[in-house]
């Protein structure tokens, strides 16, 4: 037997922090001058740390489990032969006597095994604390994307209400009765301030300009209802613009402004609604 073989079961024991005594106290001290046996223990707390760290997959990695189980299981627990010189034989129990019990190599393969179930028991419970930890966050995620869909359902049918409604305005802007000029139309819900526009025909603009829907009220100065681009087919829209409830709506307009759009319009407007 080696120098150091005899630590062989404190190294598996030290390595897992179970390692309590007199006994922890010797093998620090040969461990200060035993380079091998700290090589040994480095790849037990390698071993042990895969095992720990390796509940995210399937399955942890099979060389770190065989060899920290083996290293547990296997290794037979010798005595230094110190230990082995002194140590007394078994005394033939008096009668009323009870002689005391002598560990045996089955007693200490159980406790091996115990330590081996201890660490198969760990890594479990990290597994579980992991998946438990992933559901979490899945019906986080899960519950935040029914959320915004039925937030996103909620006003789909709050603008089909408005489109629909019996009280809903409608305006045609027309520029001229020429086929093919710009034109827009305006559904509008005074009692939500609900407005969706549908423009087509509409020219380019160049970079700096932009067009801009008036909401020319019965009493008062035009409110700003939205700003929009034409797409290269001159279509555009303007859906749920800002626009304050219960303004009754005397006529639509269109004016070109500047990028940022204005507060109140700087041009004539180029279309002019008219109720449908």
């Amino acid at each position: 037997m080696s120098a150091h073989t005899q630590f062989a079961d404190d190294l598996c024991l030290y390595a897992l922090g179970a390692l309590e005594g007199d006994a922890r106290e010797v093998l620090e001290r040969h461990l200060k001058e035993c380079a091998e046996c700290r090589r040994e223990l480095e790849q037990l707390r390698g071993d042990a740390a895969l095992l720990a760290f390796s509940v995210s997959g399937p399955r942890p990695p099979a060389r770190a489990r065989e060899r920290l189980m083996a290293a547990i299981a296997n290794q037979p627990r010798r005595m230094p032969a110190a230990e082995e010189k002194i140590r007394p034989l078994p005394v033939r129990p008096e009668q009323g006597q009870c002689a005391e019990a002598i560990p045996t190599p089955r007693s200490r393969w159980f406790g091996a095994f115990g330590w081996a179930a201890a660490v198969a028991a760990l890594v479990m419970v990290f597994a579980l604390v992991q998946q438990k930890k992933g559901l979490q966050r899945r019906v986080a995620d899960l519950e935040i994307s029914s959320a915004a869909q039925q937030q996103q359902l909620a006003e789909a049918k709050e603008l089909m209400a408005s489109l629909t409604s019996a009280d809903a305005e409608r305006f045609t802007l027309v520029a001229g009765k020429t086929p093919l000029q710009p034109q827009g139309r305006a559904i509008y819900l005074r009692r939500s301030g609900t407005l969706v526009f549908l423009a087509s025909h509409m020219p380019a603009l160049p970079p700096e300009k932009v067009y801009e829907l008036w909401l020319i009220p019965a009493n008062g100065a035009p409110i700003p209802a939205g700003l929009f681009r034409p797409r290269a087919d001159g279509n555009a829209t303007v859906v749920k613009p800002p626009l304050p409830a219960g303004v009754e709506a005397k006529t639509f307009a269109i004016t070109v402004e500047p990028a940022s759009g204005s507060a109140a319009p700087t041009s004539q407007p180029i279309l002019v609604g008219t109720r449908s």
